[in-house]
């Protein structure tokens, strides 16, 4: 049975929240959010005019967004094709993990959004538009409609590559910090894309983020925490300092230390 020592929960859980439970907290009694989009506005000349711009709108959001799509579609297929070609079967659980998880966790954000009464920026009075700034635990103000603009799936679709570290953390731990690092920069570029259109504010890319990194830890404990899972031979995984298994030497260790 592989195990997750305490270092391990420390630094994937412990940390990771009270870091989210500290900068939440921050942005929602302060001000950085509307401090940052008065900013943006302002540089547009008291607009949002990169809203509709070929390079934000069409190429780093439509297109962008499509492309994910695909990737996704196509790591269903490549999940499917693991079953049935035998080289693949040592990382079958994996590309599984990671052809589910991801999006699951669009899936999580999208749920977000629709329980959620924060408006886009562009729909504020502050800004253009016809409603009132709400924060996320204030009650909504009678007479408008629920926003729809809370997390942000657009940055998102980003950060559901966050789950690239825990998928190579089993089959190739030694680029697991490649996965990690392709997470945030697309979590962020999408998320930045976003915020210079007027459509999240920092806070909305912030809460996405997590949603995204815990529902991938979480998954990633259920499907390789509980059960050892056998290696490809000749990969020296098992001497990883930061994977050990206490299995045999066929057995992959998937938690770090």
């Amino acid at each position: 049975m592989i195990r997750h020592d305490g270092r391990f929960w420390r630094n994937h859980l412990l940390l990771p929240l009270l870091l989210f439970i500290l900068l939440a907290g921050l942005l929602e009694s302060g001000t950085l959010d509307i401090q940052l989009a008065d900013l943006i506005y302002q540089a547009g000349g008291g607009g949002w005019t990169l809203q509709n711009s070929t390079l934000f709108s069409t190429i780093l959001h439509d297109q962008a967004k499509m492309l994910v799509k695909l990737l996704a579609g196509l790591l269903f297929v490549l999940a499917i094709l693991s079953q049935f070609i035998g080289r693949m079967r040592p990382y079958r659980r994996a590309i599984w993990y990671l052809a589910l998880v991801m999006p699951l966790s669009g899936l999580l954000v999208g749920i977000g959004k629709e329980v959620t009464h924060v408006d886009c920026p562009w729909d504020l009075l502050r800004y253009g538009g016809e409603h009132p700034y709400i924060r996320l635990f204030e009650p909504d103000a009678g007479g408008f409609r629920y926003g729809k603009c809370f997390p942000a799936a657009h940055a998102g679709a980003g950060y559901t590559f966050l789950a690239l570290y825990f998928f190579l953390a089993v089959a190739r731990p030694e680029w697991r910090g490649y996965g990690l690092l392709s997470g945030l920069v697309l979590g962020l570029v999408f998320g930045l894309t976003q915020q210079l259109r007027g459509a999240h504010f920092l806070s909305h890319d912030l809460w996405t983020a997590a949603i995204c990194w815990f529902n991938s830890l979480g998954w990633y404990w259920f499907a390789f925490g509980r059960k050892p899972r056998l290696a490809p031979a000749s990969r020296g995984v098992a001497n990883d300092p930061e994977c050990a298994s206490t299995e045999s030497s066929a057995s992959v260790a998937t938690s770090e230390k």
